[in-house]
């Protein structure tokens, strides 16, 4: 019996939670509309209540969406929760800011006078509104600031008396996050919003809108229900129109909370974060930021994760700027901690062309989410995908731009299609060919494990210590240190992905408790045997260590335009940054500017890295075409390929290892067949044409 042989009953016809599941707001409440997706095996819907004025008290509201996700599940789909009224997440349609004002959520507006200010001298100043939380005096030769808040009289006037020197006047207010920032920009409704840091405001979130899910259809979460849906939740303590003042997120508790871990005042850090001045400015950037995304990651994100699994749902959703490091700093102190507070994380894709998805200016967001997954165990990612920028241009999307879309996503490691595609021009026919397409991509592609031997780091502590908040439009810090460090991230995981390597985006917790075994560093059922790390010019004094000791263990160390010169606990140079320089110095870890990484992983990645490659006739190089490789249990290989040119591409796939026999697998017949190989030392060959967005399967053992 073929090894092939217990992989065609799943293949050839496949579950159908493995479709499209398409987003229906409101929609959940109309039962009627279920047999529309049914006769064209959609997986299910994404749904919600319908928000009328009487939310959260609209019974029949309750009870409708009730029948709808009951007449889904009858007929065989299933469903997930969207979580909200439009966007962001967080508010239900306004009420939780409407009825509990206390959680409308404020930033420090922080305003730096221009001038000098000179003393011994008594000098008056006006403050910025809304209320003043601090106002100190930075002394112009340096150190730390200078308290001056009680000088405000009763009147809101400050009347400083300034010490002997020169000092610059720097004051924050407290105000609310609503004129420029995403309150005012999303495509919902102007609306009021929560703090992501505020605990209350996220259980007040949970109380009107998942606690009444629960109790209308409890008993079927984890069964016909499967996860709720969180959508593009974030602090909004940034401008997305150009600003007068840089923006900094606030609660009321931060100042104790943060001198509680740190043992210093917030205030300094502030300082730090958009001034760089005062003592320690490395340092207190870095622990500013990690004190917020801390207080995102649980107060928000976990604790509705936690209530998920109380209730046997699985947490999942996305969030903003996805494709910006920088937009991951101000939307939530560190993306990554947030994301891994999700049991099933997912990304919002707007594009449905092959050209616009292959951006490599931009983070491959798909494959940094489904890194998640792979990571965390679950092994389900999802997309919210759509045509919405062929709809922008007034065009209607054609058939193939969705399967090129589904096939550029299953490459990069999504498994789960949540849609906002309008299907206009396609047949009823035609969708149902494209969901059994879709859930037998999606069976194959959750076999095994997938097969990344390479990591790229997620360089959070160099972006704390660069970003500093901007007044630009959408926040942007300009900076070549903050640019460069955003150009390195997308350029290092991009030049991968067009040699066809698979890889993962791993955090400093992963690279300081990972073991080290048989020259990979190993956490769960990854192994890695190279280590990428873009732009780290700050890193941890145990991550330096232990980078050390990956390279004396064998494994690949590539620094992307910079290597660790400072720790982020002083900001200083360190034993572990020098011993570093040495390494490199003598060849021992890889350095190269950003734009020359593609040549240096031509150089120093081999074959048990690079574990799949394609290449044309003449054996020219392939950036436009993706692959995916996974591993079974029972040693079966899974190479998925697909070409996102605009031209057909005829050349060969090069599968590293052994083989006895090798099959293709047909995601539009279900069919599994025979497929021709040559094995050429330490790879198996099989010649392929791929026509443009098309997608091929193939097996090995």
């Amino acid at each position: 019996m073929s090894k092939f042989t217990p992989y065609i009953p799943g293949f050839t016809e496949p579950d159908r939670r493995y479709a499209v599941y398409q987003i229906i707001h409101g929609g959940a409440a109309d039962a009627s509309r279920a047999a529309y997706y049914d006769e064209r095996w959609f997986g299910g819907i994404v749904g919600n209540i319908p928000y009328t004025m009487q939310f959260p008290d609209d019974e029949a509201a309750w009870k409708n969406t009730e029948a709808g996700m009951r007449e889904y599940i009858r007929r065989g789909m299933h469903t997930w929760i969207y979580d909200e009224d439009g966007y962001p997440s967080g508010t239900a349609g306004g009420y939780v800011t409407e009825f509990h004002p206390e959680y409308i959520a404020r930033g420090l507006y922080c305003y730096d006078y221009w001038r000098k200010i000179s003393g011994p001298s008594v000098y008056r100043a006006d403050v910025p509104g809304d209320k003043l939380w601090k106002a100190v005096l930075l002394p112009v030769e340096g150190g730390d600031p200078i308290d001056v808040t009680d000088a405000l009289n009763e009147r809101g006037v400050l009347y400083i008396n300034v010490p002997a020197g020169q000092y610059y006047l720097f004051m924050m207010s407290i105000r609310r996050l609503f004129d420029g920032t995403h309150a005012t920009e999303s495509y919902s409704e102007p609306r009021n919003y929560i703090s992501l840091s505020d605990k209350k405001a996220t259980e007040a979130f949970l109380a009107c809108t998942h606690e009444k899910y629960k109790e209308l259809l409890g008993d079927e979460f984890g069964r016909g229900v499967l996860a709720m849906f969180t959508d593009e939740p974030s602090l909004i303590s940034w401008n997305i129109r150009q600003a007068v003042f840089p923006i900094l997120p606030w609660l009321d508790s931060y100042p104790a909370d943060f001198e509680a871990k740190y043992g210093y005042p917030f205030v300094n850090a502030c300082v730090a974060v958009v001034l760089g001045r005062g003592n320690e400015v490395t340092k207190r950037r870095c622990d500013f930021w990690e004190f917020i995304a801390d207080t995102v990651a649980e107060n928000y994100f976990g604790t509705i994760q936690n209530w998920c699994h109380e209730n046997n749902l699985k947490s999942s959703g996305h969030m903003l700027e996805e494709e910006r490091l920088q937009a991951h700093i101000i939307n939530y102190g560190s993306f990554y901690r947030s994301m891994k507070r999700f049991d099933w994380p997912g990304i919002d894709q707007l594009a449905t062309e092959t050209g616009p998805l292959m951006n490599d200016g931009a983070i491959p967001i798909a494959r940094f989410i489904a890194s998640f997954a792979d990571i965390n165990g679950e092994h389900e990612v999802f997309t919210e995908f759509s045509d919405h920028s062929v709809r922008e241009r007034g065009e209607v999307a054609g058939l193939h731009c969705y399967y090129g879309s589904v096939n550029w996503h299953l490459a990069m490691g999504v498994n789960n299609f949540t849609s906002y595609y309008s299907w206009n021009g396609l047949t009823k026919e035609e969708q149902y060919d494209f969901n059994r397409y879709t859930a037998r991509s999606g069976y194959l592609l959750r076999q095994g494990k997938r097969d990344s031997r390479a990591a790229v780091f997620y360089p959070e502590a160099a972006m704390w210590a660069s970003y500093t908040p901007s007044v630009a439009q959408r926040a942007i810090d300009h900076s070549e240190p903050t640019r460069a460090l955003d150009r390195a991230f997308a350029k290092c995981a991009w030049e991968l992905l067009h040699r066809q390597v698979d890889f993962d985006y791993i955090d400093r917790d992963l690279l300081v408790r990972g073991e080290i075994r048989d020259g990979m560093l190993c956490f769960g059922d990854r192994a890695y045997s190279a280590v990428i790390l873009p732009c780290a010019r700050v890193l941890e004094t145990d991550a330096m260590a232990r980078l050390i000791a990956l390279e004396n263990a064998g494994v690949t160390v590539i620094f992307c335009g910079d290597a660790p010169a400072v720790c982020r606990e002083s900001g200083e140079a360190t034993a572990e940054s020098a011993a570093i320089a040495d390494r490199i110095a003598a060849g021992k870890m890889h350095i190269c500017p950003i734009d020359g990484i593609g040549a240096l992983y031509d150089t120093v990645l081999d074959d048990s890295i690079r574990t799949t490659r394609v290449s044309s006739v003449g054996g020219t190089y392939a950036p436009m075409l993706l692959s995916h490789c996974r591993v079974t249990e029972d040693g079966v290989r899974i190479v998925y390929i697909a070409n996102m040119d605009i031209e057909p591409y005829t050349g060969t796939l090069s599968v590293y290892g052994t083989y006895r026999e090798a099959a293709e697998a047909d995601a539009f017949t279900g069919e599994i067949r025979d497929a021709a190989f040559t094995q050429s030392g330490a790879y198996a060959d099989i010649p392929v044409t791929i026509r443009p967005g098309e997608g091929r399967f193939f097996l090995l053992a």
